[in-house]
């Protein structure tokens, strides 16, 4: 019997563990906890995103909803808890009522009249985790007040489920800087792409997944049928090993680099020119490393230098407190237009054309245009 005992416990410590990281299995541990400790029910109550708190143990059981929308909020027990001195160290622990309120006060209560009662938790069993959020854990039956057997029950679980809500917790904030980090790298304008010492990509925004799959170019996602993994490939052997060898040093703890990879472009008569730009990912941003990575996740950059990127030119006037006539020459310029054409275009004086600019060039203190060029193309750089 007690061999039985033992092993219900070991089990329901494993739910515990296995619980933390997925919460719908939380359900299963409270089913466990209450034949295990001869409750009727009980709340294991953590916080939505909508900031509404929620029970795990029972999520539909009539009278949640009741609870946290009126008496969550005259609960004299929670009231009680939210009081109490944190235990040394952080430590558990068991408490009933009577350890916390004056049990005739209690049954006066409007909680324990209209709420406690009539829901059958005339007994609880209340377990303090211990945690930062300073999680409590109840049980409830009606006939029958727990006990020192369960209390002791409780009590040797209470330390499983304190480092059980620690990896929840850690779990949670790894996912929270994961999606943070991922959307982050959505919003640049270029490909992103996340990958560990052994090329395997970890996450590629949409740009690169769009980019480096669509048009035929030195460097491309290929997906590895052996087992099904997506890897960054150069299509050139000796490339291919210098850019291996900088992404393996980035990993690594070095400071990556950088590689230009050409091409033949499609219905251009210069050469492609991709920009591969490595570096060790930031720590603010999270991702998970693969089994066949030992280093860091590396950031991989790809910019193409031989695309012209339009730069509209409201960019021109927020940066430069360029005119919207003056931005519209600017962008224009950029887009290969001689000063004659833009006068045409724009129906103004071929010198009040040249007038805007030398207007354009003294606010964006450039040079001369090739040196506005320059710029221009930094701009595009930036700019979807």
């Amino acid at each position: 019997m007690r061999g039985m005992v033992l092993m219900e416990l070991n089990a329901i410590i494993g739910d515990i563990y296995d619980a933390a990281t997925s919460d719908p299995k939380w359900l299963a541990v409270g089913r466990a906890l209450f034949s295990y400790l001869g409750a009727d029910d009980g709340t294991l109550r953590f916080h939505g995103a909508d900031g509404r708190s929620a029970n795990v143990f029972q999520l539909s059981k009539p009278g949640e909803d009741r609870y946290t929308n009126h008496y969550l909020h005259i609960d004299p027990i929670r009231s009680a808890l939210s009081h109490l001195s944190p235990q040394p160290d952080g430590a558990c622990a068991v408490l009933v009522i009577d350890d916390l309120l004056d049990a005739s006060l209690y049954r006066r209560s409007e909680f324990y009249q209209d709420f406690a009662r009539p829901n059958g938790q005339e007994h609880m069993l209340l377990g303090v985790v211990g945690d930062s959020d300073r999680t409590t854990i109840g049980f409830f039956r009606e006939h029958k007040a727990f006990g020192a057997k369960e209390r002791a029950a409780l009590s040797h679980l209470l330390p499983h489920f304190k480092r059980g809500l620690q990896l929840r917790q850690r779990l949670r904030r790894s996912e929270s800087d994961a999606r943070i980090g991922c959307a982050a790298l959505e919003a640049l304008p270029g490909s992103a792409i996340v990958v560990d010492e052994d090329c395997n990509v970890l996450f590629a925004n949409t740009s690169a997944t769009r980019y480096l799959s669509s048009r035929n170019l030195p460097l491309s996602l290929s997906m590895v049928l052996s087992n099904g993994a997506t890897r960054i490939l150069v299509d050139s052997r000796g490339e291919g090993v210098r850019l291996r060898s900088i992404i393996r040093n980035a990993a690594r703890g070095g400071n990556g680099g950088a590689v230009r990879l050409e091409f033949d472009a499609v219905g251009s008569d210069r050469i492609g020119q991709l920009a591969v730009f490595i570096s060790p990912l930031p720590k603010q941003a999270s991702f998970d490393r693969t089994a066949s990575g030992e280093g860091s996740p590396v950031l991989i950059l790809v910019n193409e230098l031989s695309q012209t990127r339009a730069v509209s030119s409201s960019i021109f006037s927020d940066l430069f407190g360029l005119s919207s006539a003056e931005g519209a020459v600017a962008a224009a310029l950029l887009g290969g237009q001689t000063a004659e054409a833009v006068a045409r275009d724009r129906d103004v004086s071929l010198d009040t054309v040249r007038t805007q600019i030398r207007t354009v060039l003294r606010k964006t203190d450039a040079a001369n245009l090739r040196d506005f060029e320059r710029i221009g193309a930094l701009l595009g750089t930036l700019a979807r």
